[in-house]
């Protein structure tokens, strides 16, 4: 019964605050009331002032992980509708997400190196640009820290979400493959998520970018630490 009052509290949590986020989003229309940006500031108040350990709070909360996975899997839909213009410009896509991907990685690594973090956490920083799932694995692959990778993940997509965008108003790049690529490379799904509000095209190009990137993530972690 405990076990089961543990679940509900975790996943109906976060239900709840993410829920609100909703609302709060859809009535100001403000960059920093995004879904995400206020379900976690809420779930960290919660957590800290009630005492609550994390791995209690993820006992239900988890499950959201999982459905992440099928979340990827729903970005395919509007993504087919968009496939020729996916494959006319397929060669500039895979250019850039190696590119972007490396430089990612790199810079990541770099500059935690540089300002002295403790090997475990240079290694976490360097999947910041997979998705979640992905992200975790490659941590763990790596010898980072797991959960520590979740945080970099998440700077990564809400940082692409509500200050990438902007940027790519204010600088006046419109075309739609450089918007899909640099969004999707740099901040995956949540980025790509926040793509698919304001044009389909944008996002399904955001949506394959960020499946090359993990893929290319994968490779290079792979032949540098398994």
């Amino acid at each position: 019964m405990k076990e089961m009052l543990l679940w509900l509290f975790g996943f109906l949590l976060t239900l709840a605050a993410y829920r609100f986020g909703i609302y709060l989003y859809g009535k100001y229309r403000k960059t920093y009331f995004q879904p995400l940006i206020v379900a976690t500031v809420i779930l960290c108040a919660i957590l800290l002032i009630c005492n609550i350990p994390y791995d209690t709070y993820m006992k239900g909360a988890d499950l959201w992980n999982w459905l992440l996975g099928p979340a990827v899997v729903a970005l395919a839909y509007p993504l087919y509708f968009n496939l020729p213009m996916v494959k006319k410009y397929f060669v500039p896509i895979l250019l850039g997400v190696i590119g972007g991907g490396l430089f990612g990685l790199f810079s990541g690594y770099w500059l935690t190196m540089a300002l002295g973090a403790d090997p475990d956490v240079v290694r976490s920083v360097i999947p910041k640009n997979a998705t979640t799932p992905i992200a975790i694995e490659l941590s763990a692959m790596a010898g980072g820290i797991p959960s520590l990778t979740v945080v970099y993940v998440m700077i990564a997509g809400i940082g692409g979400a509500t200050l990438g965008i902007p940027i790519l108003d204010r600088l006046r790049i419109t075309h739609p493959v450089a918007r899909g690529l640099s969004i999707g490379i740099a901040s995956h799904g949540f980025g790509t998520a926040k793509l698919f509000e304001e044009n389909d095209k944008e996002g399904s190009i955001a949506t394959v970018a960020y499946i090359l990137t993990a893929i290319l993530l994968t490779i290079v972690c792979t032949i540098f630490f398994s």
